[in-house]
């Protein structure tokens, strides 16, 4: 546990709270993480060029995650510190949250041309600080194994795509959700790619 004595935070731009202690739970025990990024490395899986793959995303909901990120034990990666979360190690104070306009995207239908992902070993962990608020801490894997799991729905999109004045597109799914594991090394080679079992040559 790591003390946090007199860690103030404001709440919704205003009243300004004195804290008592910051509780990071099981944070850094048994030094699982590092302060430094092992290496970076790009995932890619390569769709067939006579299949078509889409994502229905719901209006300003969010976008389709095509890939997940787990550690040897099938754990899964936050990759993303999550909208307006609170930093714990920044004595408990709020990230700037986005504009909402920023975060609406259009929903609909959208075609699946490619999957690719960057990764140099940040996620980002989760804990309590202060009186008990959620929060996430930024961490970076040690050098070791990892599984990418890539997934991708077969579809159609019909309609017209990011034209607010039409209707929405729309994904048809022509089939189940197809997905393929991939395990890599970091540091290891620079880019992994992958095709799912049904396209493999």
């Amino acid at each position: 546990m790591l003390p946090c004595a007199g860690v103030r935070i404001a709440i919704l731009g205003s009243t300004v709270l004195a804290l008592a202690a910051c509780n990071m739970g099981t944070l850094g025990d048994g030094r699982t993480y590092q302060d430094t990024s092992p290496g970076t490395v790009t995932l890619r899986l390569d769709l067939s060029s006579t299949r078509s793959f889409c994502d229905q995303v719901p209006n300003c909901g969010p976008t389709v995650a095509h890939v997940t990120l787990e550690d040897a034990t099938g754990r899964p990666f936050q990759l993303s510190s999550g909208l307006c979360s609170f930093d714990c190690s920044n004595q408990c104070q709020p990230h700037v949250c986005p504009p909402v306009a920023i975060l609406c995207i259009q929903g609909g239908g959208y075609a699946v041309t490619q999957v690719q992902q960057t990764w140099d070993g940040m996620y980002y962990e989760p804990g309590t600080c202060g009186l008990g608020t959620s929060c996430v801490s930024k961490r970076f894997v040690p050098p070791g194994r990892y599984t990418a799991h890539f997934c991708v729905t077969p579809g159609t999109v019909s309609g017209v795509q990011g034209d607010v004045t039409a209707p929405p597109a729309t994904c048809t799914a022509t089939g189940p959700e197809e997905c393929v594991d991939v395990p890599f090394e970091l540091p290891g080679p620079p880019v992994v790619e992958a095709t799912l079992p049904d396209t493999a040559q």
